[in-house]
């Protein structure tokens, strides 16, 4: 009877060993991962640094915020010009650089939303802004 439990202590052991190597692994893996999709998302964009002022700031918005600024529409006319499907387009080239309007737009939306205001707010504070060439 001894063997048998012995045994079980055993097989416990070695469970308890696989699910702690396991859950290291995944640990690791995450940790590692955060660092990956950084630099992936700073990629969706220009950088930052080779600008000043508002296009900073703007540039830095579309790094910092790549998925409110993917989110809302550009009033400059650049979905017929460019091609662009967002604002977010407008910073992947040096296009927002040049461009009042989409400066404007993508600074207003980050102060909007660090200040915690919802995404559809945004998008609507934007539009009655910017819609009329303002």
């Amino acid at each position: 009877m001894r063997t048998g439990l012995k045994g079980r202590s055993v097989a416990v052991a070695s469970i308890v060993m696989i699910v702690a190597v396991f859950v290291g692994a995944f640990t690791a893996w995450r940790s590692s991962a955060k660092p990956v999709a950084a630099a992936l998302v700073a990629s969706l964009t220009l950088d930052p640094g080779q600008f000043q002022g508002d296009t900073k700031q703007a540039y830095l918005v579309a790094q910092q915020h790549p998925e409110l600024l993917a989110q809302m529409h550009c009033y400059c006319g650049c979905e017929q010009h460019e091609g662009h499907k967002s604002l977010l387009d407008c910073f992947r080239t040096r296009h927002g650089a040049g461009c009042d309007t989409c400066v404007g737009e993508a600074v207003t939306a980050g102060k909007l939303a660090d200040g915690g205001m919802p995404i559809d707010q945004i998008r609507d504070a934007l539009r009655d802004r910017y819609s009329h060439g303002g």
